[in-house]
């Protein structure tokens, strides 16, 4: 599984790249109002993305109190984190292809993910691939390991007398 998303990670590291250079031409040459819907859009999925992983629809479906889960995952460590995770892509990547008016930025500063503008989007990218990397190789090593324990085991019981 881990070498899975490793792979999922690389993938969607070399999507972004693509997506980041042929974003940031097209949208120099938008009109303010093209821009403007672009930056709605944009605000509109992060907002609902950002509530998805609170779960008030679980909540409801499994008759809790959802007032208080609600206010249980805006708090809970692990939900911040995670929700803080989820831009920390997407976040640098919008400032670095031209979509950072006003409304973005107090967007991403009400979701409070606004300080991930500040990474380096290239260093991400290339520890993203450097993760799959390092799994790919330990993957390999340790199926190395076991064939080598397979041919050692072989030869044993062929050097044993009968």
């Amino acid at each position: 599984m881990t070498q899975l998303l490793a792979y999922v990670m690389q993938d969607e590291a070399r999507h972004v790249a693509f997506g980041r250079m042929a974003l940031r031409e097209y949208y120099a040459e938008l009109t303010a109002a093209e821009r403007a819907e672009r930056e709605d859009f944009l605000i509109e999925g992060c907002y609902l993305m950002n509530n998805r992983f609170r779960g008030r629809e679980v909540w409801e479906r499994l008759d809790f109190d959802v007032d208080e889960c609600l206010e249980f995952t805006e708090h809970s460590p692990v939900q911040q984190a995670f929700r803080s995770l989820l831009f920390t892509r997407i976040v640098p990547c919008v400032r670095d292809i031209g979509l950072w008016g006003p409304k973005v930025r107090h967007a991403f500063a009400d979701l409070g993910v606004l300080s991930a503008a500040d990474a380096d989007l290239e260093q991400l990218m290339k520890a993203d691939e450097q993760l799959a990397e390092d799994i790919d190789q330990q993957k390999y090593l340790a199926e190395l390991s076991a064939r080598t324990a397979e041919v050692d085991e072989a030869i044993a019981v062929g050097d044993a007398p009968e």
